[in-house]
């Protein structure tokens, strides 16, 4: 029987292919605009928890910042060899024996350093890190291995590198065992990192701002082979830790945690010359634009959908009034008013899912213009496509039901001395 009545009604609307398909053009833009704004609110969404990833959850991270000269020129005086600023072991020290939620303390120390294959020269930060560092971060290599104690407690010269470091020096080489010029020294390449994509926000937290490539070395040797002091400009500056990774053991206790130690530094440091990063401050303050942003969207698209489902009411009543003929002559041969009623109905649910799914396969190339043009990266969802068919088919049988009903209502007798 429906299938019956939907072929009639496929039928119907190929008559007036022109005039079916302009009135389908509101719910096919209505649509498309439904998947693209719900695809961009849900590729924000992903990003937004790709970079938070990055970070890690349950990871504080303390980052040395350098105040501003006149504020260190007061504070230290001129007499002064070298200049003093950031995190320092005692603040390491303090954090273990006070804060118990603090699960790890990785320290790291940076360095600006050149590096040489062959003759060819390239910009690096050297990090000195632990081998909890890379677990921390999610950083698998993709060859090799990443640092061990016994690198840190020997002090040994190895070093685990970026894959992105060996296309640019176009290496092609087997890089495990490569022995690496780092300024004047010589480090044995032990493992090699795959390529990822860094936001540029979080490479500002992260502390790799400056250079695309890094080279990661045990915290001792960095400490021990380039010392504390370093050249800024053209004054030696003396920074004992550039960052410090706070593992929580808890999410719950994270922003806490955040607080009890910004108390701490706020006390042993004189100068605002340190920052305090909680990844899950920044998801909940991301989550709640986008809450915003998801709120909007759909509005918007509502509103297209609204128009169109005016446009499918106005060309059903219109149609009608065309087919009142047709209609006394159904229910002459027996018809019922319920008949009627569904024949119309299942005309304007045709019309709308139809429109519901040329506009699916637009906002489907929306989004691939929207990814190859921007960078945001915008994401189809199964629940989007099915959201948007749902809503088309819901906007025919809401603005189907009076011209349907209308035409149900139609006296028999006087529809048949329709001319």
């Amino acid at each position: 029987m429906l299938l019956e009545l939907f072929a009639q009604a496929l039928r119907s609307l190929g008559r007036h292919k022109l005039r079916s398909f302009l009135t389908a053009l509101g719910v096919i833009f209505g649509v498309a605009s439904v998947i693209s704004m719900v695809s961009t609110g849900e590729g924000a969404r992903q990003a937004v928890l790709r970079q938070i990833g990055e970070l890690g959850v349950r990871n504080i991270i303390l980052n040395a910042r350098r105040p501003p000269a006149e504020e260190l020129s007061e504070e230290q005086g001129q007499q002064q060899q070298e200049v003093r600023y950031g995190l320092t072991f005692a603040d390491r020290q303090q954090i273990r024996d006070t804060i118990p939620s603090v699960q790890q303390l990785l320290p790291v120390h940076d360095k600006q350093a050149w590096l040489w294959f062959g003759s060819r020269r390239l910009a690096a930060r050297v990090r000195g890190v632990t081998p909890e560092y890379f677990p921390c971060f999610r950083l698998k290599p993709s060859l090799g291995r990443t640092l061990s104690e016994v690198d840190g407690l020997e002090q040994r010269r190895v070093c685990v590198i970026d894959q992105q470091l060996l296309h640019a020096a176009h290496f092609l080489g087997p890089p495990l065992g490569l022995r690496l010029k780092v300024d004047n020294d010589i480090y044995r390449v032990v493992g090699v990192l795959p390529d990822r994509q860094v936001s540029a926000g979080n490479r500002e937290l992260l502390g790799v701002t400056g250079t695309a490539f890094q080279v990661f070395i045990p915290f001792e040797t960095a400490v021990q082979r380039k010392g504390l002091v370093r050249v800024e400009g053209d004054e030696p500056v003396r920074v004992e830790l550039d960052q410090i990774i706070c593992v929580v053991d808890d999410e719950e206790r994270v922003v806490p945690t955040a607080r009890a130690i910004d108390n701490i530094l706020e006390s042993n440091h004189k100068l605002r010359d340190y920052e305090v990063v909680v990844p899950q401050e920044l998801l909940a303050s991301r989550e709640k634009t986008q809450r915003i942003f998801r709120i909007v969207l759909p509005i918007i698209a509502g509103i297209s959908l609204l128009v169109g489902g005016i446009g499918i009411l106005n060309i059903m009543l219109a149609t009608v009034t065309e087919r009142t003929r047709e209609i006394g002559i159904r229910r002459a041969i027996g018809a019922t008013r319920a008949d009627i009623t569904l024949q119309f109905l299942v005309e304007t649910v045709a019309l709308s899912a139809g429109g519901g799914l040329v506009g699916v396969a637009l906002g489907a190339v929306f989004v691939a213009v929207l990814d190859s043009l921007t960078d945001w990266q915008p994401a189809i969802t199964w629940t989007a496509v099915a959201l948007s068919l749902g809503i088309s088919c819901l906007t025919g049988v809401i603005f189907g039901l009076y011209p349907a009903s209308r035409a149900a209502r139609l006296d028999p007798i006087t529809s048949l001395r329709h001319a």
